[in-house]
């Protein structure tokens, strides 16, 4: 399959957005203002390391659901699995409120990039045949 485009572009975008609300955690602004101690630091952790394995999924430009490629491009989605697990854990165990707010959505993002890929290139590959049609030329055999 090839490599993605417009995925990388949600993958950097999404990592962006993870990256800057761990630092805001840390600076505690909005409702993060009143968290303190291990809770906190652990939710920063966790939302910035979500941050980190997406921006990985970007750089890479093969995501995290990848048929190919190394095992964080194969198998990241289990991490942000494993990490969403973690915040959800986190939020269970800590007696103040916190919400690490994108991480439930983040959960979708590695099958929705990837669904959004193969979609992408099946209409490309329909475009191709519909003008080679239209010129009468043969279609090239393939899969």
């Amino acid at each position: 399959m090839p490599k993605l485009k417009l995925g990388a572009a949600f993958y950097g975008l999404i990592a962006i957005g993870l990256v800057v609300s761990a630092v805001m955690i840390l600076r505690q602004v909005g409702s993060y203002a009143g968290v303190h101690g291990w809770p906190l630091i652990a939710t920063a952790v966790v939302v910035a390391l979500t941050g980190l394995v997406l921006a990985v999924g970007a750089v890479t430009r093969r995501g995290l659901v990848a048929a190919d490629g190394p095992w964080i491009c194969r198998r990241g989605w289990l991490l942000v699995v494993g990490l969403t697990a973690a915040a959800a854990i986190i939020t269970f165990l800590s007696d103040q409120e916190l919400t690490p707010f994108p991480m439930g959505p983040v959960l979708l993002l590695p099958h929705f990039v990837r669904r959004l890929q193969e979609k992408y290139y099946d209409g490309v590959a329909e475009a191709e045949v519909e003008i080679r049609a239209g010129r009468g030329e043969e279609s090239p055999p393939g899969p």
